[in-house]
Parts: structure tokens; C-alpha cells; sequence
């Protein structure tokens, strides 16, 4: 009887441990496009010995959400600064400053990074 409570203990913890790792996985990204749009958004992962915290490089301010939920709130923080600083016309991405003023263009080139657009940052 033990022998089985330390088994089903066992196999829920892993259970446990499995859904904890896929709810902690950042959101899908195109390679491509957000390897572009990296050098302009302000949010940075960076190590500390506590775990990892999300950098605004533009205010220096330190975001400490918990290590499982990192990935989402820098999600969300990237998706916020989408809305404001990017435009979406035809298959040209637009990234424009805080004046509007802008800053570079990316052409698209296929339906799978428009699609990535539209998902992602809700354009």
C-alpha cells in the first residue's frame, strides 16, 4: 500500500512539474521579424542570483515578476510596446518612436510573419 502512495506521489509531482515547464514557456515568435524588432524594443531578461528579472532599458527600472512567470509578463510588456510603436501597412511593418517619428521598415514576406503580427502584437 505505501509502495503505491509514493509511486502516484511521484507521478504527480512529475505531472505537476511538466505542466509548470509548458505554462512558463514564452509565447511563439517569428524568427526573423522579432530578431529585427530586438535592438528596439526596451525590455531585456537579465540573470541575477535570484532568478531573472526584465530590464527597461529606457528607465533603468527592474521588473521582478516570479521565474515561472517572466516569460509572460515580458510578453505582455513587449505586446503593450507593439500597439504604441508599431504600424502595420499592407506587408510593411512600420517601428516608429515615441515622437512617431520612424524608425525603421521591415518588409514582410509572407503570410506566416503577417500572421505573427497580427497574433502577437494584436495588430
Amino acid at each position: 500500500m505505501s509502495k503505491n502512495i509514493a509511486i502516484w506521489l511521484g507521478i504527480t509531482f512529475l505531472f505537476l512539474a511538466v505542466v509548470a515547464l509548458i505554462q512558463s514557456q514564452p509565447q511563439h515568435r517569428d524568427k526573423r521579424v522579432y530578431h529585427i524588432l530586438q535592438p528596439y524594443i526596451p525590455y531585456k531578461i537579465e540573470k541575477n542570483m535570484s532568478g531573472l528579472f526584465i530590464r527597461d532599458t529606457i528607465t533603468n527600472e527592474k521588473i521582478e515578476p516570479s521565474n515561472m512567470e517572466v516569460y509572460h509578463v515580458l510578453d505582455n510588456l513587449e505586446k503593450k510596446w507593439g500597439k504604441k510603436h508599431l504600424r502595420l501597412e499592407n506587408e510593411t511593418l512600420i517601428i516608429v518612436d515615441d515622437a512617431n517619428k520612424t524608425l525603421k521598415t521591415v518588409i514582410l514576406r509572407n503570410k506566416k510573419e503577417k500572421a505573427y503580427i497580427h497574433d502577437f502584437f494584436g495588430l
